[in-house]
């Protein structure tokens, strides 16, 4: 092989073939290492906006919760307050019956002490009018004193028995026993 021109220019060429089969090697690993990256970074920014939007929701639920827990509270506090004055009121109108039912029963004795004050004093009447007839009777039983043989004569014999008895029922009444059934 002559050293010519040619031949420099093969070896060039040679070289320069070299050359550029290892820049297409290199730049097909450039580029598949750029799509990788390409595609890295577009992950990276598809999960950085799942992460802003998943941090945007976390600030919403946490807000969403402490208003939850606002109205909760409130609601609480609402019913308690409605309960409060419910048992309030409940208390006030269990006051108000134990009074009525107070009242009602003192006016019943009070009522019921009338009744039995008329009725004693009305009884009383009765007896003194009954002792009345029964003295008026009595004494027409007995004629005047010139003739004591005569009225002993028309006397009953158990008269003063049932004088006693009648007496006895009487006094009875007034102290608010049962007469004795007894002695009828």
């Amino acid at each position: 092989m002559a050293l010519d021109k040619e031949y420099f220019d093969a070896i060039h060429f040679k070289v320069a073939k070299k050359k550029y089969y290892n820049a297409r090697k290199v730049d097909a690993v450039l580029e598949d290492i750029r799509s990788q990256a390409e595609a890295l970074i577009a992950e990276n920014e598809r999960m950085q906006q799942a992460l802003s939007s998943l941090a945007e929701r976390r600030v919403e639920l946490g807000d969403a919760v402490l208003s939850a827990q606002g109205v909760y509270k409130s609601i609480v506090d609402a019913a308690n307050a409605q309960g409060a004055e419910i048992v309030a009121e409940a208390q006030r109108r269990a006051a108000e019956i134990v009074e009525e039912t107070q009242r009602q029963q003192d006016e019943g004795v009070r009522r019921v002490e009338r009744c039995f004050t008329s009725m004693k004093r009305q009884h009383k009447s009765a007896i003194e009018e009954l002792n009345k007839e029964w003295q008026e009777y009595l004494c027409t039983l007995y004629p005047a004193p010139e003739a004591p043989e005569a009225a002993e004569e028309s006397a009953p014999e158990d008269l003063e028995e049932k004088v006693d008895a009648i007496a006895r029922e009487l006094f009875s009444f007034e102290e608010g026993e049962a007469p004795d059934e007894e002695e009828d």
